[in-house]
């Protein structure tokens, strides 16, 4: 008797029963090959995690009774919201994929003076669409019951609007290290991140985030592709704030 992990929609379940049909059928029958008498671990959107046993499989739906359930799971202690400049094409989906499995709580993509992509107000929409899928599958891989959100593209004027108390921006060369920043601050609840994009934060930029408020950190002394420097950050921030082990 297998048991799988699945994030629900509020209207998959009345508390007594789980109904899914839609993709999310196809993938858990077809794909995951769930059968009657599985049990399912499903995350409500409210972060509630509901223990249920399959009892019925038709062609186009499977029901689950709910049976119990558990406390949240994969929340960090740390809350961070990665402030993402946009990256080209798979790069992009990547760090959202990745910051999805190492517990970000928010990822807000950046348009950059630097970023290649330049949307309408349309495709951006529809982007922040995909990102948000890529991040709930990986969220159902990793069984983390609040999905990474991912906003729609913003400028970094919007973005600065409002900020967690503790912001720090990556910067190739200057600022502080990371554990240095921990030393002073040895527990966090909350810190965003600002991660340039490939050819790096403009001068102005620099300028604006620091007139916000966000503190320079680097990663020691090598240059770091984008993407590459998104996951060190969003790595190191969890395992000193958060619950990286």
């Amino acid at each position: 008797m297998s048991e799988t992990f699945v994030l629900l929609a509020s209207h998959e379940s009345d508390g007594e029963w789980v109904e899914i049909a839609g993709t999310k059928y196809h993938h858990l029958v077809r794909v995951r090959r769930v059968r009657v008498g599985d049990r399912l671990r499903a995350a409500l959107p409210d972060g509630r995690v509901l223990l249920a046993e399959v009892s019925d499989i038709s062609a186009e739906m499977l029901r689950a009774r709910v049976t119990g359930d558990v406390p949240a799971a994969g929340v960090s202690p740390c809350r961070i919201t990665l402030f993402q400049a946009v990256l080209k094409g798979e790069k992009m989906e990547w760090v959202v994929q990745k910051a999805s499995e190492l517990g970000v709580s928010t990822l807000v993509p950046v348009s950059t003076r630097r970023s290649i992509p330049q949307w309408t107000p349309a495709q951006a929409t529809e982007r922040a669409a995909r990102w948000q899928r890529i991040a709930e599958s990986a969220a159902e891989q990793c069984e983390r019951s609040l999905p990474l959100l991912v906003a729609t593209p913003c400028a970094l004027s919007a973005a600065l609007a409002s900020l967690p108390a503790t912001t720090l921006m990556l910067h190739e060369r200057e600022g502080r290290s990371l554990p240095d920043i921990a030393a002073s601050h040895p527990t966090l609840p909350e810190i965003g991140l600002f991660l340039g994009p490939e050819g790096g934060w403009a001068d102005d930029e620099v300028q604006a985030l620091q007139t916000a408020g966000v503190t320079p950190v680097h990663l020691g002394g090598r240059i770091l592709r984008a993407e590459t420097a998104s996951l060190a950050a969003v790595t190191l921030a969890q395992y000193l704030w958060g619950d990286l082990a």
